[in-house]
């Protein structure tokens, strides 16, 4: 794409840097970590920035320290699965290395956690490294419930790297968290709570390529000049890039990255025609879609569109209609009995609730006291929304977690499905009629609030994302805090949650006076 190949301030990468950062890297030679592993296997640049320039990352996605909190807990709970294991607690690394020979020479070591590996540059430390007659069994704890991709090659990298130090590693595998147990109260029972599956059939054909790509990687970091590298397909695959915002300043005010449901196949097309603004974009682009093509004319226009079909759905909608939220916590080790892990648990709703002669009312629930908030929660939305013609959401959530409570509370099963034959999504009507340069191909609330009625988001809240309600509300039910500072939590999650559907209150006003709202013929909405 024709701005990628300039060598601005800021799209040049690592020879753009400034001189500390040059000195930097000239100074210190990183070494080679399971993460710039990964991150070099996605882009050679993002691998340099990664180590020399951290501080150009865009900003952490919302709940970044929530999932990594979460992360560490599941690890250190897996540890109690072996209970005659030994830490290597050690931070420094040389002390780590030390410690980690000393437990592998003693014949009485069964298990260690957190053993330190170093070859040739290149660093590792196991999650649990477990002695069997055939050699030592490599063990990685992920806090999820499925192998993903990148897993086998999470461990093909470990693997390498402590056969090469001269560890013999017979077996590797994952120990994930069972979506199947259900906690039962009391004391978790971890032989259920954790299923391993054993991936070295699929990690030992992947070695030869990780110890190649060890040497690349090595030279990457050792040269002095950074590696020129083109913004492609490898910005948004196998996800976004960290450096995305970085290596994309400069460009042109409508990038085609911003195309939402871009494809790889499309990005590589457009790169090939020299295209890098979706103003350009040609009608003839491979699998271009009626949204994508939305995009195009919002870009053109540089504004809104909103296609005449969508005020009549919107008006269609009968009252009265009660616009609700739900905030939920998802542990990934269940606290409650009768829960799985990543189970979503409800613990707050709003609902402004507009009548048929336009008049709103907003009424509101909050959970803020220990034990299990579901059938608090169910009981009181049932009576709020006893009368609702129309239950108005914004995505399929609510409903998943209406389904949801149906199964674990039998007694209100029937009235929480009826609930469920009445909602209205917005998302699906927004993204089927409307598009903004501002959504960045993105149909999140967060975004598409800020688009469609400026003056109204979230910045001047102090809770901004579920994850941080979620954290906020652990804080909320913990008996050490004090009455003040729990009044103050209450205070900001109630603002938050009724904020959301303040959302869906105003979405109905804009759009069904949007410009381009025209007299077709009313269709009424999906409801159910």
């Amino acid at each position: 794409m024709p701005h990628c190949g300039r060598r601005s301030a800021r799209a040049g990468a690592v020879g753009a840097l400034d001189a500390a950062a040059r000195a930097r890297h000239a100074a210190t030679l990183v070494a080679l970590s399971k993460r710039l592993f990964l991150a070099g296997l996605q882009c050679a640049k993002r691998l340099r920035l990664e180590s020399v320039a951290p501080e150009l990352r865009d900003p952490d996605p919302a709940g970044g320290d929530a999932l990594r909190e979460a992360g560490i807990a599941v690890g250190r709970l897996a540890r109690e699965r072996f209970p005659r294991g030994r830490l290597i607690a050690n931070e420094e690394w040389e002390a780590a290395l030390a410690a980690t020979r000393a437990a592998l020479a003693d014949d009485a070591t069964e298990a260690l956690f957190e053993a330190a590996f170093e070859h040739g540059g290149a660093r590792t430390r196991a999650d649990v490294l477990v002695r069997t007659a055939a050699g030592w069994a490599l063990v990685e704890v992920k806090a999820a419930l499925r192998v993903r991709d990148r897993h086998a090659t999470d461990l093909a990298y470990q693997v390498a790297i402590m056969r090469a130090a001269g560890l013999p590693v017979a077996r590797a595998g994952l120990l994930l968290l069972d979506g199947d147990y259900v906690h039962a109260g009391g004391a978790l029972d971890l032989g259920r709570l954790f299923t391993h599956v054993d991936l070295t059939g699929e990690v030992e054909p992947l070695l030869a390529s990780v110890q190649a790509r060890l040497g690349e990687m090595q030279a990457v970091l050792a040269a002095a000049e950074p590696p020129a590298v083109t913004i492609g397909a490898q910005c948004l695959v196998p996800s976004r890039c960290p450096f995305f915002g970085h290596c994309h300043a400069g460009g042109p005010p409508y990038p085609v990255t911003d195309l939402p449901r871009l494809t790889g196949a499309q990005l590589a097309e457009l790169g090939r025609r020299g295209i890098d603004d979706i103003r350009a974009v040609p009608l003839d682009l491979v699998g271009l879609t009626p949204l994508q093509e939305r995009a195009r004319r919002a870009a053109r226009r540089g504004g809104a569109i909103c296609e005449p079909a969508l005020a009549a759905q919107l008006a269609a909608i009968p009252r009265p209609a009660h616009c609700i939220d739900f905030e939920t916590i998802a542990p990934a080790v269940p606290v409650y009995p009768g829960t799985r892990p990543f189970e979503q648990v409800p613990f707050q709703w709003s609902d402004h609730v507009l009548a048929a002669d336009g008049a709103l009312e907003h009424r509101a629930f909050l959970h803020d006291a220990a034990g299990d908030p579901r059938r608090a929660f169910a009981e009181s939305l049932l009576a709020a929304t006893a009368d609702a013609a129309a239950i108005v959401v914004y995505s399929g959530f609510e409903g998943e977690v209406l389904r949801a409570l149906a199964a674990a509370l039998p007694d209100l099963a029937a009235a929480l499905l009826a609930r469920c034959n009445r909602i209205v999504d917005l998302l699906p009507l927004v993204r089927d009629h409307c598009y903004h340069p501002d959504l960045r191909g993105s149909f999140s609330i967060k975004r598409v609030l800020p688009a469609f009625v400026p003056g109204l988001g979230y910045d001047d809240l102090a809770i901004r994302d579920g994850l941080a309600a979620a954290r906020a509300h652990a804080a909320l039910v913990d008996p050490e805090l004090d009455a003040a500072q729990r009044e103050e939590v209450r205070a900001q999650l109630l603002a938050y949650c009724a904020r959301d559907t303040m959302a869906l209150v105003e979405l109905l006003r804009v759009l069904a006076a949007a410009p381009d709202a025209g007299a077709d013929p009313p269709r009424p909405p999906r409801i159910g």
